[in-house]
């Protein structure tokens, strides 16, 4: 049964084994459909004491002003505490699970005490060479890890607040990017901005409708990837360019450097090489396209370069991840 509040006990056990920093780790952010994902890490003290440490709980049970008050008390008290994130477009990229794990790489590479063990909130962590143990329910359970969950929670949070300045619209200062009935209103009515997930449903349904047949599926694609770009900051100039010679998917514009997208769609994982990615007879065929939007585009292009886009599928046929291999057509 799990215990009201978290205990001290799994750390000092491991103290009594000879460990002198063992950490806490949790993320936040996982659900949001913008925004960051964030991980924190936590080393207490050998035998933390005060009226501090009853501040300190998993951070779903605390309102914002306890975590605030409890993030303060861990920062002061903490032996080390640290923070760290994968933007929205490496979660596009690479995808939930391993962005998370490289947001706690980062905290681990950030804080100014190397742990020498590490506990977790339900999920190993693999690639790190240090011992481990993962947790059900540790942020309940465990005092650091708690700690870790309020310090990625607390300092998100703050993130979201910032950026509710910059994209206003989607009230993200009150929803901190999840989808809340005004959030999912908003990206209805505006689209999404540059920090919103693209490969996640709620955001890809605010571009084109969810295919419901395999025909459909390489125009809607086509159609994630674009918006995918605009979060790059990129300029969608046309789609679907089609010449006798041949077709590109996109092409775009971003600092004076015109490019052109090959996008594919696979129901396997996103990682391409660079000879399966265009063929030479796709490249040719491609190239024969380009060079014609060149000689009748009104303006003169002195860079320009071909990138290919791969997209992973759902069993249904949704985006689940994309990756863009830049000068895709050489050698």
């Amino acid at each position: 049964m799990t215990p009201s509040r978290p205990t001290y006990d799994i750390e000092s056990s491991l103290y009594s084994q000879g460990y002198s920093a063992a950490a806490g780790v949790d993320e936040a952010g996982r659900g949001s459909l913008a925004g960051p994902v964030s991980a924190g890490v936590a080393v207490l003290p050998r035998e933390p004491e005060g009226d501090w440490v009853a501040l300190v709980n998993d951070s779903k049970k605390l309102s914002p002003r306890q975590r605030e008050t409890a993030y303060e008390a861990i920062k002061r008290e903490a032996v080390a505490v640290s923070v760290g994130y994968s933007t929205s477009q490496e979660i596009d990229s690479i995808g939930i699970a391993p962005a998370t794990r490289l947001a706690i790489k980062r905290a681990l590479e950030s804080i100014s005490v190397a742990p020498d063990y590490l506990l977790l909130d339900a999920f190993p962590l693999p690639g790190v060479n240090l011992p481990q143990q993962a947790i059900t329910k540790g942020d309940a359970k465990c005092l650091t890890i708690a700690a870790a969950s309020i310090a990625a929670k607390v300092e998100r949070d703050r993130l979201m607040i910032e950026l509710d300045a910059q994209y206003p619209r989607y009230s993200f200062a009150s929803n901190k990017g999840y989808g809340t009935a005004a959030h999912l209103k908003a990206l209805a009515d505006h689209g999404p901005c540059p920090i919103h997930r693209m490969t996640f449903g709620r955001v890809r349904d605010s571009l084109a409708p969810t295919p419901q047949r395999s025909p459909t599926i390489g125009s809607h694609a086509e159609a994630v990837a674009a918006g995918h770009l605009r979060t790059l900051g990129y300029t969608v100039l046309d789609t679907n360019y089609r010449t006798r010679r041949g077709e590109i998917d996109i092409i775009a514009e971003q600092d004076g450097t015109l490019v052109f997208y090959e996008v594919r769609a696979r129901r396997r994982a996103a990682n391409v090489s660079r000879e399966e990615s265009i063929t030479p007879a796709k490249s040719r065929k491609l190239i024969a396209a380009a060079e014609e939007y060149l000689q009748t585009s009104d303006r003169r292009w002195a860079d320009w370069r071909m990138d290919f886009i791969a997209m992973e599928l759902d069993r249904a046929g949704n985006v689940r991840r994309i990756r863009i291999l830049e000068n895709a057509n050489e050698g």
